[in-house]
């Protein structure tokens, strides 16, 4: 599954938590445990971006001439 679809997937989860009928302490925890899930997901394709993003940078080449310069003289 996705990265994208992991939060989708979490944040329908988290959406249906409240309404599940469970005691507030195990929502208090799946709250907790999918507010994690959420981050760590969304720090994970920030840091994809940013490597993506420096990939396609273009890294400054050296100019070579093809001919040796000669001194005039």
């Amino acid at each position: 599954m996705s990265r994208t679809g992991i939060l989708i997937l979490v944040g329908i989860l988290t959406i249906i938590t409240p309404y599940s009928g469970l005691p507030v302490a195990m929502r208090s925890l799946l709250a907790v445990v999918f507010g994690a899930i959420v981050v760590s997901v969304g720090v994970s394709l920030r840091a994809r971006e940013v490597k993506v993003a420096d990939a396609t940078k273009e890294a400054p080449s050296a100019v070579l001439s093809e001919e040796p310069h000669q001194a005039i003289g």
